[in-house]
């Protein structure tokens, strides 16, 4: 009953104060109290409960910051930079949006009502500080290799929050019987192990499988130290001509191609056929997979469960000089242009609370994703993480040493997804209907240039662009 009293003469007491405010001064005092809402628009993958963690720190953050309300929606990731686009056109774009990494040209070309680039240089908007809202600014702790793909003519565009490569993944089981004592790190190399494997008594249907998807190609490329587009892969200026029959690709196609018809390569017939990669090797079908890097611990617990070791080793190259490295992929916020200084701290802090040290430790723990700043990586370290998950140490050691190139940095260009799909199905004429290599990829890269032509003319600059303007390729 003392309760209720206290509460009504507290209400009244507000009543009276406010009702000796002048209507201006009351409206300030109230506009400080209300929240500072930030749309985050998340991209969302076919993996269960992918978002759960980034929810959950929304919710944390929000605690830890009671002024702001962050919040988060998920969107398929094929389609956010098209759901981002309506948005812009109904005028309630998000604060953040989360792009994949083969959308960072589409993210760039993006344009707000007005014409002018939808998303600001979060580089810029940080300007230096070390704390933002109480947040430690983890800009510098960042792996170079992973800040650098997201960064053009020196400035970080946007924030990368996802960091994944590729592996060799090795049924030791069977490489043990063989006598292979080092898993390849070469061309040569595994064809050479392949021909060991050949002649157990036992020995796999096929030697080795990976997915006919664009990914294996930008690798071998870069691990070449070749480009797959002009201006540097697009790092000096807009890609306007594709090298899709580069002597790199060619022969990279070659091998791929002689490893097949020798009876090595496991190719099911369906292009980007990510299932079938994963059973032909669980199933022992095949010594050896191609691989992400965060199927490390899941390939070792169903190799566990069916008897047999499995080992993890960097993609194998030409062999020919020294590898430039392992290409990274992941996502990346981008931060809305034209925000009030408010907003525009809330969105930066949150994006440093996601990848604090502790948070981004346990992103890798929870999704085998890379962890992306030096701290993380000293704090899984000290809890002997590594240790028990080599896979993890193996491609982190790949994105760690990848040469900082534009080959070794990967390419930004329009209509990635479309000069993607020219690759695949170029290969897929190679293994299945014989085609010409050369000319099958000659045919190819005029295809694609076409599309990127057809890009740049449609899709940059202000206006309406038609829906293919916003096209996002499939994982990988």
């Amino acid at each position: 009953m003392r309760t209720s009293r206290a509460l009504i003469a507290s209400s009244l007491s507000a009543a009276v104060a406010l009702s000796l405010v002048p209507p201006a001064a009351a409206a300030a005092e109230a506009a400080t109290h209300k929240k500072v809402v930030i749309d985050v628009w998340l991209a969302d993958y076919p993996f269960p409960g992918y978002l759960d963690q980034r929810k959950q720190l929304a919710e944390e953050f929000n605690r830890a910051h009671p002024r702001y309300q962050v919040k988060v929606e998920a969107h398929d990731y094929t389609a956010l930079p098209g759901k981002v686009a309506e948005a812009v056109s109904a005028g309630n774009p998000p604060e953040v949006a989360n792009y994949y990494y083969n959308a960072t040209q589409i993210a760039r070309d993006a344009r707000g009502r007005d014409g002018r680039p939808l998303f600001t240089s979060v580089q810029r908007a940080i300007g230096g500080r070390s704390h933002i809202l109480g947040e430690r600014v983890v800009l510098r702790d960042l792996l170079p290799q992973v800040r650098d793909y997201y960064t053009y003519r020196g400035d970080l565009m946007s924030f990368p929050v996802t960091s994944m490569t590729s592996l060799l993944y090795a049924n030791t089981t069977v490489t043990a019987r063989a006598g292979i004592s080092r898993l390849p790190r070469t061309w040569a190399e595994i064809e050479a192990a392949c021909a060991r494997i050949a002649t157990l008594p036992d020995a796999p249907e096929h030697c080795v499988t990976w997915p006919n998807h664009n990914w294996f190609f930008q690798q071998a490329i870069a691990q070449q130290d070749g480009l797959l587009t002009d201006r540097d892969n697009g790092r000096s200026g807009r890609a306007t001509r594709v090298h899709l029959d580069s002597p790199q690709m060619l022969a990279y196609a070659g091998w791929w191609q002689r490893m097949h018809r020798a009876g090595h390569y496991r190719y099911s017939g369906t292009p980007e056929d990510w299932g079938a990669n994963f059973e032909s090797f669980v199933g022992q079908q095949v010594a050896f997979v191609l691989d992400a890097a965060n199927m490390g611990d899941t390939y070792a617990q169903f190799g566990a469960e069916a008897g047999f070791g499995v080992g993890a080793a960097p993609l194998p190259h030409d062999g020919y000089g020294r590898s430039v490295g392992n290409v990274n992929s992941g996502d990346s916020l981008w931060l809305r242009a034209g925000l009030d200084r408010q907003t525009q701290d809330g969105a930066l802090a949150f994006m440093q609370f996601l990848n604090s040290p502790r948070n981004s430790a346990a992103w890798h723990k929870s999704t085998s994703y890379l962890p992306m700043n030096t701290h993380s990586i000293q704090l899984l370290h000290q809890e002997g993480w590594f240790a028990e998950h080599p896979s993890s140490k193996v491609a982190l050691d790949r994105i760690r040493t990848a040469k900082r190139s534009p080959a070794g940095l990967g390419v930004v260009t329009g209509a990635f997804d479309g000069i993607q799909n020219e690759l695949v199905q170029a290969m897929d004429d190679v293994l299945l209907r014989g085609a010409d290599r050369v000319a099958r990829f000659r045919l190819a890269d005029a295809r694609a240039q076409r599309l990127l032509d057809a890009y740049n003319a449609r899709c940059v600059g202000a206006g309406q662009r038609p829906a293919e303007c916003y096209q996002v390729g499939v994982w990988g």
